[in-house]
This record gives structure tokens, sequence and C-alpha cells, in this order.
């Protein structure tokens, strides 16, 4: 069944995890948990002090994921090799995915609760900001954009080694094998979990060009912690669903090397396809003037007479150049005037 956006919609406001459902705002709270504040679900009736935790809120919302250079969702997400005087390279443990979404413009239907959907996770953070200088969490990507970000490595604390991917066999660049070593007995991977459109778990390896300007869900957790200069927010993903591939954009005029050509032709296929239309388009020879309509007994006639050039200083015509035989040729001009005289000496 093909994905419709009216469809999903209706029931997503049906759900208290779809940011602009009016169930939404009622739901949820700030809690605190050691040095952070999360935000977790209203439970009914009040706490027990020794009971579980309270769980976290998981958020849902819907956009466009930016192509952008914050799309970085490879086997060692945003950590980069690079370093100098001023930037210093980060630890590779510490390496996150982080990717951004944008209001769907070419989605009429989730395009207006994307605004709405900013604007709610505004209101959170301002209820629980210190300094009113939030960051990480809406960020401007060339527009209000939602950025996310996921913890690639987890520290082993032995009751989190269950996982079914071996840290050694994960695919990350040559040039990163020496840094996946040292850690590979100290963390474990956390699974990134990004499904496709049939609802089929990506490989790590395809997930950036899977993601790529596509329409997704966004399953995520929110995270608050305050700093003297500023607050920092983190929507922290847990899963991310493709509802619609990236629509293929028209080639660049300024990139393009050759233009688009439906079929490419060797040479000897464009000269038999040549040939093939002169021989279809030639008027046979057997087709006289005689056969045609009147206008076209005239043209088909200068036609003919302009096609059979004569030699100079001869009576031949091509025909004799052509090989065929003397009883085939047609008559000659003085072989009509040398008949004309034998039969005038017969009847003398």
């Amino acid at each position: 069944m093909p994905f419709s956006s009216a469809f999903h919609r209706d029931r997503l406001l049906r759900t208290k995890e779809y940011i602009p459902s009016s169930l939404f705002s009622s739901s949820v709270t700030w809690t605190r948990n050691g040095q952070r504040e999360t935000l977790t679900k209203i439970m009914p009736g009040p706490l027990d002090p020794d009971g579980p935790d309270v769980p976290d809120a998981v958020l849902i919302a819907i956009g466009i994921v930016s192509d952008s250079n914050t799309l970085k969702v490879g086997p060692v997400g945003n950590w980069s090799t690079y370093s100098n005087d001023q930037w210093k390279k980060k630890e590779f443990a510490g390496a996150k995915y982080t990717f951004t979404i944008l209001k769907p413009r070419n989605d009429p239907v989730f395009a207006p609760d994307f605004p709405i959907t900013v604007a709610a996770l505004k209101k959170l953070q301002t209820a629980i900001s210190k300094t009113h200088t939030n960051k990480w969490l809406i960020v401007q990507d060339g527009e209000d954009a939602i950025r996310f970000s996921f913890n690639v490595f987890e520290k082993n604390d032995g009751s989190n080694n269950d996982t079914d991917i071996d840290i050694n066999s994960w695919p990350v660049p040559s040039e990163c094998r020496d840094e996946l070593e040292k850690i590979s007995n100290s963390h474990v991977l956390r699974p990134f979990l990004v499904f496709d459109i049939d609802q089929s778990p990506i490989a790590p390896n395809d997930i950036a060009s899977k993601l790529k300007g596509a329409l997704v869900e966004c399953s995520f957790s929110l995270v608050h912690h305050a700093f003297p200069d500023n607050d920092s927010f983190s929507g922290i993903i847990q899963q991310v669903v493709i509802l619609r591939a990236p629509q293929i954009k028209p080639p660049s005029p300024y990139k393009a090397t050759k233009p688009y050509r439906p079929v490419s032709l060797t040479p000897e296929e464009v000269h038999a396809e040549e040939q093939r239309a002169v021989k279809a388009f030639t008027l046979p020879i057997s087709a006289g003037p005689s056969n045609l309509p009147a206008p076209a007994k005239r043209q088909a006639s200068h036609e003919l007479e302009g096609s059979v050039p004569k030699r100079a200083n001869t009576g031949e015509t091509a025909h004799a150049k052509e090989g065929l035989k003397e009883q085939d040729r047609p008559p000659t001009p003085n072989a009509l005037e040398e008949g004309k005289e034998k039969a005038k000496a017969k009847d003398t």
C-alpha cells in the first residue's frame, strides 16, 4: 500500500507522542535526573520514591532530512581526524551521529505541522532554561531546523554488552581502524535504528544516502544540561523511519559533463541507423510517375529526370556504368535516330 501522508498524520494526531497533537503538552514534564533534566511522561497518581523511575517521554517529529554538512550518520558519525591549534580532535569514543530535519515543503499535509513542532519545542526549552541562551536543539540550517544526535559508542559497564554487533567488525574507514581497536574492550556499539520505507533496517554504510532528503518520522527523547553561559538541549534519537524516499533532483547544468541521452549508440550503430533510414525513405525505381497522383507525377518526373546524369561526349547513361546488360538498358537518343533512318531505308 503506498504511503499516505493524510492517513499517517490522522493516526499520529490521536497519539500523545506526536508534538502537534492536542494530547502532547499535557502528557510531559521535566524531571530532575542527576546533573540533568529529562522530559518524562506525566504518570497518573502520586509518585513512589522507592518505585521505578519515571519513563522518559518519547517525542515524534516529522520533516525532511537536510543534505547540508549537518548530516553525519556514517559508521563514525561526526568524528574527524582533523585537528589544529584551535580545533582539538575529540576522542573517538565520543563520536555522535548528527542530522537535522527541515520543514517538508513538498508535503502539503505535514508542512503546516513543522512550525507547530518548532514552537512547542521552544516552549519546552523556555520552561526550564536558566540563561535563555538555548543551544543544539533548534538550530539554523538556512531556516529553522531540529537537530538530533546519538552516541555511536557507549562505555561498557557489563550490563550493555549483549549487542549482536561485534565492535571489531564495525565498518569504519581504514584511517579509523587503530582508534577503534583502542576502545574495543572498553566500549560497545549502540544500535542506530533507521528503517527504510518497507520497514527493513538499513545497513550502517547506507544510512547517509538513504536519509538525505527523505521524509522521515523521528522518535526521540529530550535532555537538558545547564551551563554557566548557556543551556544545552539534546534531541536524542531513538529511531528513524523513512516515510518517503527523497525526490530525484534534476542534474545541475554546472555539474553535467554531457547532455542526457536515453540511449548511447556506437558509431557503427549510428551508421546502421542512417542506412536503414535511407532505405525507408528512398523512392523505389519501379515506382514510376504513372502510379502517382497528378501533382506528384510532375514532381516525380522532374526528380527522375534529374537523377539520370549524362556522360559528356557519349550517348550512354549512368546505367551503363552500373553494369546493366545491353538489352536491359533504356535506348539512347542516338540509337533512336539510327532506328528511324533504318526504317526509312526499308520503306524505300
